[in-house]
């Protein structure tokens, strides 16, 4: 049986909170239990992964834990609308973490087919 994965809902931004080290803490914890997981940055929290801002907050020890969850096969999803209001172009994105652009129609059905969602 396969599990359906955890999708960690990453919509706030990176300012003044842990929340998004929390979630990769959370993750990398699923991930040792053989837990299926997933990212999802959408909202503020593209902020997250955006390089080259005062709140940048992926610092090499929580980068490194991305990586070692999210690979080629299984990226994270970045909402591509959501950069767009932003402003925000893919090349200001973090260098080194699998990620896959996603229209609105492929998060809904990231959402849809999580087993379990945790928003952040």
């Amino acid at each position: 049986m396969t599990l359906a994965p955890i999708l960690l809902w990453i919509r706030r931004p990176p300012y003044t909170t842990t929340h998004f080290a929390e979630a990769v803490r959370v993750a990398g914890m699923a991930a040792a239990l053989d837990q299926p997981v997933r990212f999802l940055f959408i909202a503020e929290g593209v902020r997250v992964l955006a390089r080259g801002q005062a709140g940048y907050r992926l610092g090499p020890p929580v980068q490194r834990m991305l990586q070692d969850i999210v690979s080629e096969d299984r990226p994270a999803l970045v909402h591509a609308p959501s950069l767009d209001h932003r402003g925000i172009a893919r090349d200001d994105l973090a260098e080194g973490v699998a990620l896959r652009l996603v229209e609105d129609d492929e998060a809904a059905r990231s959402l849809v087919e999580a087993g379990r969602t945790v928003t952040m």
